[in-house]
């Protein structure tokens, strides 16, 4: 039986069907690969580190700025570098903006914190345990968020 239109031929359904099926492969590969970046032990650990060196140092805050200027410094330079590395892996855009709000001194976050002590010279006990458990809760977000990512560590 002959067809009428020549290009209705079984050979051309098999090309159309098999590029139907690569691009159809295509999508769904890209469409698995993950948005997020993979677990990182190194950040995790950081995000820990930080985390604990942190909330040590904020228990100083009852005490003069100035006799733990250098302290201070020294954890906004790792908190810096925290950021950096956030900043330096492919699709980390969500930890990244979480280390970057963390060290902004406009924030009521860590970077906040440290600024209004230098300001103030001293802070209350009060202040002190309540900045903590916020600056503990969001160190918890940024360490939750990499221990929750691919191959990420069981943190219970």
């Amino acid at each position: 039986m002959t067809s009428l239109n020549p290009s209705f031929h079984p050979r051309n359904h098999v090309k159309i069907f098999s590029r139907v099926l690569l691009l159809a492969t295509c999508l769904l590969f890209v469409s698995c690969s993950p948005a997020i970046a993979p677990f990182s032990h190194a950040a995790y650990e950081l995000a820990v580190d930080l985390k604990v060196d942190s909330l040590r140092l904020m228990d100083s805050a009852e005490l003069p700025y100035s006799e733990s200027k250098k302290k201070v410094g020294n954890l906004q330079v790792r908190m810096q570098k925290a950021f950096e590395f956030a900043l330096g892996r492919p699709k980390n855009s969500y930890s990244t903006e979480q280390w970057r709000i963390m060290n902004d001194s406009e924030r009521h976050l860590l970077g906040g914190f440290l600024r209004r002590w230098e300001e103030e010279s001293s802070l209350s006990r009060s202040f002190i345990v309540e900045a903590k458990t916020i600056v503990a809760h969001s160190f918890d977000a940024i360490i939750g968020l990499e221990s929750g990512k691919i191959g990420g560590a069981d943190v219970r």
